[in-house]
Formats: structure tokens, sequence, C-alpha cells
């Protein structure tokens, strides 16, 4: 299995490109689409990469994620837009953190109900809960569940109260 266009357009609206090196909410130096590291080598201030080299570095960084993820995942009943949520997930928290999470233990022990509800659990920078990143796990948990327009564009208001932790 491989990540599927609707996969890549979910992690592309949220990690975003960026030409210039920048640095992240968790204060690491980022450039691309959300890479920290090119070729095993941190990314640093005044780093550059141009669109057509940000692709090509994402297609070779995503085998990665989604090798992780066949790994970790050991049933073999996923579906795609389940494979493409855990790839995203995968690729934005990092192949440790992935394979010791929750959502590894329920996926692989079929509580996909349980996983779909711990999503946001991983909405965290710099141990506090990042507005952004709340959007992208319900965005990939929407995307899991095979919700129509998985991407949510918009927070509510009133999110807090709505998504409070579990």
């Amino acid at each position: 299995m491989k990540i599927s266009e609707q996969g890549i357009e979910l992690l592309k609206h949220f990690e975003s490109y960026e030409m210039k090196a920048y640095t992240c909410p968790a204060g690491v130096w980022t450039i691309g689409w959300g890479f920290t590291r090119i070729n095993g080598i941190k990314v640093k201030e005044g780093d550059m990469m141009p669109l057509e080299e940000a692709n090509k570095e994402l297609e070779k960084q995503l085998r990665t994620y989604e090798n992780i993820v066949k790994k970790a995942i050991m049933i073999k009943k996923i579906n795609q837009n389940q494979y493409d949520a855990l790839v995203s997930l995968c690729y934005n928290i990092g192949g440790s953190s992935f394979r010791r999470s929750s959502i590894v233990k329920l996926v692989n022990s079929r509580n996909f109900i349980g996983a779909c509800r711990i999503f946001n659990l991983w909405s965290r920078a710099a141990k506090k809960r990042s507005k952004g990143l709340l959007r992208r796990r319900i965005s990939e948990r929407n995307l899991f569940c095979s919700w129509p327009d998985p991407i949510m564009k918009d927070m509510p208001k009133n999110y807090q109260e709505i998504y409070k932790e579990l």
C-alpha cells in the first residue's frame, strides 16, 4: 500500500511548503514540507529549498514513514483512508513516537473506534495544546474514519470545550 493523493493532500495542507528555513512552534529548524533533516543533516537557519526539490524530498521521506507504518501495524486489513491518516500522523510525530503510540496498539487490536477517539491527544507542541495540531489531528481522524471532506479548515470558537482531553 502507498499513501494516496488524498493522503498527500492532507499532509501538504498542514505542513505547507516553506522555501526558507524557519523555526516551528516546537523550536526546531524546518524547511520544505516540514522537513527537519535532509539526508540525515539537520536543517539550519539560512537553508533554502526550491519547490521541485521539496517535492522530490517529500516522496523520499514518505517512503520512510510508509515503511514505519507497515512494520508497526500488524493487522493486514486496514483501508486506504486509515493507512493515509496513519502515515500523516507518523510523518508529523516521528517514527519512534508513532511506534509507541496508543493509536498503533488500538489499531493492532482492531479497535478502530478507540483509535479514532484518541487522535486529538497528539495535539501538543512544546507541552502546550496547539490549535493547528488539533485541527490536523481532527482531520487525520476524519480521514481515518472515512468521513467526507476530512480536512477541517476552521476550528469552532469553542474548540477547547468541544475537544477536551479524554
